[in-house]
């Protein structure tokens, strides 16, 4: 399987016009003796969901969180021009993230391709189940991409801005960028190809209803707020809370979980980096990356909320003083990736953004307070002002999901909302939602005439 990989995926580059089939690794197996039958196709797939879950194991959320508010300025690295939202096209660590989330991608276009040209025979569940696999991981990467490496939906009124590379076949020469709202139009489609096909249940691969828990977050992300609401319904009626308060603990186990990467030990641990950046080994040591001050005052302000107690200060009033989390002390962790908690709360801020049910909106986030505080003394009353109950929404969705990538997105998604013209009414770590420093540089090997790169420039 290491000589498929490395013939599909490791040889390929895209700045380059050479095709990757010209390629042939001294030593290497062709492409049409490495890939004979279904079986071959099926491991390309198992190990597609392996490359992607080395990517999303808080790998793409740590570079979500640096852009934000979440954490300090790293001590040292390629990772603190990404804090300090100053990426150029020569930065390694951007670069091997955004061509490693494209190798990704090709894999999965050459799955497609095969299962479809009917090169190769394969019978016909594998073939619908393989491709609705395929669809769905390739729109889930395609989303954090444009996330990425582009401004937010609604950065322009018609989201003409420019977005990244739609990749929807095995073609590997320059393209130039899709606009946004034809990236989102292209994951909205893979993603409804995706429900349509896929099983209800998938041992632990894809399923119908992980398909539509990531469709729910694509349609929030666009402030899409009625499809977010009909899609939250329909899971919820089946996911309900769990009552735990590290869903990392019991990824696997818990009735929130709708899609997971599952980790089998200390060599296949699906959440590496969350725990190689923010495990705290020793209680008088910070750990490689520490959190913003901002992030810690505000998850201990009231230590009867439960969650609080995951919070260290580290040289407490010296000049030194900083902060970390022990959600992440663990040797190995199953990684959710969709899961109930996150659908609550979209259902609640979209429910009072597209003038739904303000009575299910209360409901909502108080169900996660009431779990965070272990009683319904600490729940937002009833008759509280629409603008106080969203914004406790929004407080909980940082506090519940601290180091998952969530924040800086939804500042950005807020950003476009409320504040479209950048009038600096929301803003991300002191600098305007719409900063060009907040979309990351593309890496050099995209510098052609026919690509537009990012304007540089950082953020005021």
């Amino acid at each position: 399987m290491k000589k498929i990989i490395y013939i599909l995926l490791l040889t390929i580059t895209f700045s380059s016009c050479q095709k990757w089939l010209d390629i042939k690794p001294e030593g290497e197996v062709p492409e049409d003796e490495a890939v004979k039958n279904q079986e071959d196709l099926n491991r390309i797939l198992n190990s597609s969901y392996d490359a992607a879950a080395n990517h999303y194991s808080g790998r793409i959320q740590f570079f979500n969180e640096l852009l934000g508010d979440n954490l300090e300025k790293p001590q040292s690295g390629f990772t603190v021009p990404i804090y300090q939202r100053t990426t150029n096209y020569f930065n390694s660590d951007v670069s091997s993230l955004y061509n490693d989330m494209y190798h990704v991608i090709f894999r999965l276009n050459f799955l497609l391709e095969k299962v479809k040209d009917g090169s190769i025979k394969v019978d016909d569940a594998f073939k619908v189940r393989a491709s609705a696999e395929a669809r769905f991981l390739r729109a889930m990467v395609h989303f954090d991409i444009v996330r990425l490496w582009a401004q937010p939906y609604g950065f322009t009124s018609n989201n003409t801005h420019p977005g990244i590379v739609i990749r929807d076949n095995l073609n590997t020469q320059s393209e130039a960028r899709s606009s946004v709202a034809d990236v989102y139009a292209f994951i909205i489609a893979d993603l409804n190809a995706a429900i349509e096909d896929l099983p209800e249940s998938n041992s632990v691969y894809a399923t119908k209803d992980a398909a539509k828990a990531l469709l729910a977050k694509v349609r929030f992300q666009s402030n899409d707020f009625t499809n977010t609401v009909i899609l939250c319904n329909e899971l919820l009626a089946k996911y309900p809370l769990d009552t735990t308060l590290n869903r990392f603990e019991n990824a696997l186990s818990s009735p929130e979980k709708i899609f997971a990467f599952v980790s089998t030990g200390v060599g296949d641990n699906r959440a590496s980096t969350y725990i190689n950046n923010y495990r705290v080994v020793n209680p008088t040591n910070p750990p490689p990356n520490r959190l913003s001050k901002s992030l810690y005052l505000e998850a201990t302000a009231d230590t009867a909320d439960k969650r609080s107690k995951y919070y260290l200060i580290f040289n407490a009033g010296e000049s030194s003083e900083t902060y970390g989390i022990t959600k992440f002390n663990f040797d190995y962790l199953s990684n959710p990736i969709s899961y109930s908690s996150q659908l609550v709360l979209m259902r609640a801020e979209a429910l009072l953004k597209s003038g739904g049910s303000t009575t299910q909106a209360l409901a909502d986030v108080n169900a996660i307070i009431e779990r965070a505080y272990g009683n319904k003394n600490y729940n937002v009353p009833d008759g509280t002002n629409i603008n106080d109950v969203l914004a406790m929404i929004r407080k909980q969705r940082r506090l519940e999901f601290p180091l998952e990538g969530v924040r800086t997105q939804d500042l950005k998604r807020i950003g476009a909302l409320e504040d479209p013209t950048g009038s600096g009414f929301v803003t991300i770590r002191n600098s305007k939602w719409n900063c060009p420093g907040l979309a990351l540089q593309f890496p050099v090997n995209e510098n052609t005439s026919i690509f537009e790169f990012n304007p540089e420039g950082g953020c005021e």
